[in-house]
């Protein structure tokens, strides 16, 4: 059976418009020069313009794009932490700090260290940890800081949404969040919140936290210098628009089987076993390794395809339902619940 078509090029090289508006709108928050920036960035139209046309931008546009403003503010974060900035060059450090680390575990309980010393305000209460459930098979990572206000929580919540996109990029795995809780009200850009968060999110909750499977915490990381130096060439890029599995693990190979169009039976698993010409038990194994299975891989495909055409095309939900291998509209509406915490309508 020959691979299903996947607009890898679409998702891998292109940034939707509202991500660079929102920069620009930041930027403009901060009394910026936009004009100056978007020519230092070398854009050739004005994103908030309302005569622009198109919905994508390159990835070297965005990621120029996103240093003149951290360089502008003198921030990585890009001002949305109140009263507190990440000097330019501590992303660099931190992501450095990592690579010698044994596993996963390690290395993220050494940017919690490098975090601390780096980012907490004196005097203000936080809390920033790794945490496993007493089966030890889901981990949560934790962040507040006493100081940020309400308004400021949901940013801080897609901030950890964006580091462990970097920790699956360390280890070659997509890390897929399996539920999330906000330390503050729905935020207004909720489009924003969906994006890093295809999955049931909780607000007004006493911490920030992100939920995931504790199996990637064992993997080793397979990243070096000189890839991570050429990774931050195009920061922040990789982990606004969701890195994919690394092209050697079994995931990015069954995704690739898969497409995006289900409207035909997905293979069996005994099919893929014959696909991938390995045995039942190598691939389930593999899978275990990798924190996922084939029904998680498989639901993941069906909803980011989905959302993809409930956000950006004219297409009736039935219409979408019947694309992503539903005949039953009212059984796409139960496992779109399921997958993303929302009913199918909240994502026109």
């Amino acid at each position: 059976m020959p691979a299903r078509p996947h607009n890898e090029d679409i998702y891998n090289d292109a940034v939707p418009m509202g991500f660079t508006r929102a920069l620009l709108v930041q930027a403009r928050a901060h009394d910026r020069d936009i004009d100056g920036m978007l020519e230092r960035a070398r854009f050739p139209f004005d994103p908030l313009s309302g005569e622009v046309q198109t919905v994508f931008v390159s990835r070297e546009q965005y990621s120029r794009l996103c240093r003149e403003l951290f360089r502008e503010l003198g921030d990585e974060s890009g001002g949305v932490m109140p009263d507190v900035r990440t000097p330019v060059g501590t992303t660099r450090m931190i992501a450095l700090s990592m690579l010698g680390s044994g596993n996963l575990a390690s290395a993220m309980r050494r940017a919690i260290e490098f975090n601390a010393c780096c980012r907490v305000r004196h005097g203000a209460e936080v809390s920033n940890r790794l945490l496993l459930d007493d089966a030890r098979k889901e981990a949560t990572l934790t962040y507040r800081c006493g100081d940020d206000g309400p308004e400021a929580q949901a940013s801080v919540l897609c901030s950890l949404a964006m580091w462990l996109r970097f920790c699956g990029w360390l280890i070659g795995q997509s890390i897929d969040i399996t539920e999330a809780a906000c330390a503050g009200p729905e935020p207004g850009f909720i489009a924003g919140i969906r994006h890093f968060f295809p999955c049931p999110v909780h607000f007004d909750q006493p911490v920030n936290a992100v939920t995931f499977s504790a199996r990637h915490l064992e993997a080793e990381l397979i990243r070096d210098e000189p890839q991570l130096r050429e990774f931050l060439t195009l920061a922040p890029y990789h982990i606004v628009i969701e890195p994919q599995p690394s092209t050697s693990s079994v995931t990015y190979r069954i995704r690739a089987i898969l497409g995006d169009d289900f409207r035909e039976e997905m293979p069996s698993f005994e099919a893929l076993t014959g696909l991938l010409n390995m045995s039942a038990r190598t691939l389930r194994r593999r899978l275990e390794r990798e924190g996922t299975s084939y029904q998680r891989i498989k639901d993941n495909a069906r909803r980011d395809v989905a959302i993809s055409l409930l956000s950006h095309q004219g297409m009736t939900v039935s219409q979408v339902a019947e694309q992503v291998g539903f005949s039953d509209p009212s059984a796409f509406h139960r496992s779109f619940k399921k997958w993303t915490g929302q009913s199918p309508g909240s994502y026109r």
